[in-house]
């Protein structure tokens, strides 16, 4: 049976992110065939506040693809800001120190239940697609907010339960694949922004739309066969579920939804000066 609880076990976490490859193969089907060509890392990387004198920490880096943009950016460069990446992952800290560690940027062993760093350190916090990984996201979510400063932000991607995970669902249950239907999966689009008011007094939500539009339907297979709350999956469903998706396809294509998007939490944000007036009015304290 599928265990749908191994998206918060750190054992079987920590095994699928030994290395890179997994992570690596399942980006890459979101960069090949998604709708949206913007890109969602680069979609994300355009919201943060960055400006000089900032000190930003970010939690399940993974491979640090998203710092890609940073680079890619000199004024970013030329700003003062002191930037720590981190993973709980031995692997992937391994793959950050090679490839980013140096200059304004260092590298962390970071759990999200125990950051250690003093209370109000950090301007900005990322915590993107990870948080869903996570066993007690009440403690996590305390954590981050202990060390984020007063008027700080925490900006937070996840994943909503409309997307591709219904939408595989829906073809294991026709399929009689067997995998768990009571799973909890601890932070999605559903169910991030009542989690978030338990912690923070100001909560945004922005959704990122997109799907995604495959050709070759091998690639979805070995992304599906990549997720770490897949590991149940047996290989012997693979030409049934090969067969299934062919049979979905229209004009060649098989569609596939996805429902991604960010929140934003902070303790006591103050809009810009120079932004939108109305921003503010999108802020819920309910």
């Amino acid at each position: 049976m599928i265990d749908i609880e191994n998206m918060s076990s750190k054992t079987a976490i920590k095994e699928q992110y030994k290395n890179s490859d997994n992570l690596k193969l399942r980006k890459g089907l979101h960069e090949k065939y998604s709708v949206n060509k913007v890109g969602f890392q680069k979609w994300m990387f355009g919201q943060y506040p960055f400006r000089a004198k900032i000190k930003v920490l970010e939690l399940g880096s993974g491979r640090g693809e998203l710092w890609n943009y940073y680079f890619e950016n000199k004024m970013l460069q030329g700003y003062e800001m002191d930037i720590t990446l981190s993973d709980f992952s031995d692997g992937m800290v391994d793959y950050l120190q090679q490839n980013f560690q140096g200059g304004k940027i260092s590298v962390r062993k970071i759990d999200i239940l125990n950051i250690p760093f003093e209370r109000d350190t950090f301007d900005l916090i990322i915590a993107n697609s990870m948080l869903y990984h996570v066993k007690d996201i009440d403690l996590a979510l305390s954590e981050v907010k202990r060390v984020l400063k007063k008027e700080g932000l925490f900006y937070c991607a996840t994943f909503g339960v409309n997307g591709t995970t219904r939408h595989l669902f829906k073809a294991f249950d026709e399929l009689d694949v067997p995998y768990n239907h009571e799973a909890n999966v601890s932070f999605t689009l559903q169910n991030g922004m009542q989690l978030l008011k338990r912690q923070f007094d100001r909560v945004k939500r922005c959704d990122y739309e997109d799907a995604l539009l495959i050709d070759k339907v091998e690639d979805y297979l070995e992304y599906i066969y990549s997720m770490a709350s897949l590991q149940g999956l047996d290989r012997k469903y693979y030409d049934t579920l090969l067969n299934y998706f062919n049979s979905q396809k229209v004009n060649g294509y098989l569609y596939v939804p996805k429902e991604y998007g960010m929140f934003v939490a902070g303790k006591e944000y103050k809009p810009d000066k120079d932004t939108d007036r109305n921003e503010e009015k999108t802020w819920t304290t309910d």
